[in-house]
């Protein structure tokens, strides 16, 4: 593992950041993972397909059974670009009985419902644990919490079968009216608990979304288990540090060299101007003779203390002048010193009075991407909303209100909202903060929530509610 190859940028996060990192990292490389995963279900494909054609439930049931393998083939593809590799279709070749035979009975039976598997497998494939290792590795990586892993899980079963459907429905536009109209008449029989055989194509087309649905949720996923993982070793290991000085010592590297090469340089120079002296007794003789060595003697009867100090430079000669500048430095540097040490701890000589206090935290000045300061948001924020949404700007009504109650929990509400919270951790700040208008914060964060990534409008009374009981300082202005 080459951390100065890394392909990302390693860092402390939390863990819904760490979630990101992973799906931004499957994104990037989606087709080079895609084509991974595809290739772990080919035994499936191959051999299942023909077998169960006419049972094409159990073709299903088989081909969710396998996953675990088509995700550790992922795993391995994004683990490896992660850290600066690419590895190509051979490489996966050879990983693939691995993929198969490691801990088959374990992973695909006995842990084969875990909620932690896109967690687990990381340490067991990445780091090739077993037994007691293996359990005390993965206590120690979520030590710093598990819930984002059941999360995870749960957020997986449901957009499963949620996305199936989405894949169902949108092919069964498509489907001619003669087909169309047997396809929902069984559809229906269903519904009312009577299990029908259904036509051929439809049950192709409800295979076909389940196993579509099952590629593109647990590649995602995969890749959200190890953004956690790669998230909780950075904690652990203190990978961002390591880089950190990696970095400094390759600087450092060539100066030092440079440095070194310097120092031979001159000494060798140094060493080829010497010459060895014919006799160095006489030398020496010649040498004591000189001026500067004669022996000069001054008897005194005691110290005369700060005089003799400052009367030294006399007996300098030339450096008379700059030893007395360089005494005048010395002092009046202590007097700097003392008076700057008496004015920074000035509140023990005043039993505590003038204690400092804190420094306030930075407030967030951007939230989810959006302006939250008082500077970026008009003085009558309903009235602006307002306007704004009778124009048919409706995501800048929204987005208006939203801002304005964000910036006024964190300048007046005493929350501590962060740049990186989403709008169920600022309802969850809000909450715990206790800084009153919960109710009016939660019907607004829903609306907004809807619009923004469900694109369901509010109604034009509910937008006028919003604005006319708008509760953040009198007369709606911030």
């Amino acid at each position: 593992m080459k951390l100065e190859s890394v392909t990302a940028e390693l860092r402390p996060r939390s863990d819904w950041e760490a979630v990101d990192l992973g799906i931004a990292l499957v994104r990037r490389d989606f087709w080079k993972l895609s084509r991974a995963w595809w290739l772990g279900m080919t035994p499936v494909l191959l051999i299942g397909l023909p077998l169960l054609r006419e049972h094409l439930f159990w073709f299903t049931f088989v081909f969710w059974w396998w996953i675990p393998v088509a995700s550790r083939l992922s795993l391995f593809k994004l683990s490896r670009i992660l850290f600066g590799d690419n590895p190509g279709f051979k490489p996966l070749l050879r990983e693939f009985p691995r993929a198969i035979r490691r801990r088959f009975f374990y992973r695909m039976i006995w842990a084969r419902f875990s909620p932690w598997r896109p967690l687990t497998m990381a340490v067991e494939d990445l780091e090739g644990l077993r037994g007691k290792d293996y359990a005390a590795r993965c206590r120690i990586l979520m030590r710093r919490g598990d819930s984002s892993v059941i999360m995870l899980a749960l957020w997986r079963l449901a957009l499963g079968f949620w996305l199936a459907l989405t894949i169902f429905c949108t092919g069964m536009l498509f489907v001619p009216e003669g087909p169309g109209a047997m396809w929902k008449e069984t559809i229906s029989l269903w519904w009312e608990g009577n299990l029908a055989d259904p036509p051929t194509g439809l049950a192709v087309a409800v295979a076909g979304s389940l196993c579509v649905s099952f590629w593109l949720v647990d590649l995602f996923s995969t890749g959200c288990g190890f953004g956690i993982y790669v998230n909780y070793r950075t904690w652990i290991e203190g990978w961002d540090v390591e880089l950190a000085f990696r970095r400094l010592g390759n600087r450092l590297r060539g100066i030092s060299g440079v440095i070194v090469a310097s120092l031979l340089f001159f000494g060798l120079s140094g060493g080829l101007r010497a010459e060895e002296p014919a006799n160095p007794k006489e030398t020496i003789e010649r040498v004591l003779q000189h001026e500067d060595f004669t022996v000069h003697q001054q008897t005194t009867k005691e110290w005369q203390g700060w005089d003799n100090a400052w009367s030294l430079g006399s007996g300098l000669g030339a450096l008379g002048g700059l030893w007395t500048v360089l005494q005048i430095l010395f002092f009046g540097g202590l007097l700097f010193l003392l008076g700057w040490l008496i004015y920074r701890f000035r509140h023990v000589f005043s039993g505590g009075r003038g204690a400092r206090v804190p420094a306030e935290p930075a407030k967030a000045r951007v939230v989810m991407g959006m302006e939250v300061t008082a500077e970026s948001l008009p003085r009558d924020v309903p009235a602006a909303a307002m306007a704004a949404w009778r124009e048919g700007r409706h995501q800048e009504a929204m987005s208006l209100l939203y801002r304005g109650s964000i910036s006024w929990m964190i300048r007046h509400g005493r929350v501590e909202i962060a740049e990186s919270d989403t709008e169920n951790d600022c309802l969850g700040r809000v909450d715990r903060a206790g800084s009153g208008h919960l109710g009016y914060f939660r019907m607004l964060t829903g609306d907004w929530v809807r619009l923004a990534y469900a694109r369901e409008l509010p109604s034009d009374a509910r937008v006028e509610e919003l604005c006319g009981h708008w509760p953040f300082r009198e007369g709606g202005q911030l």
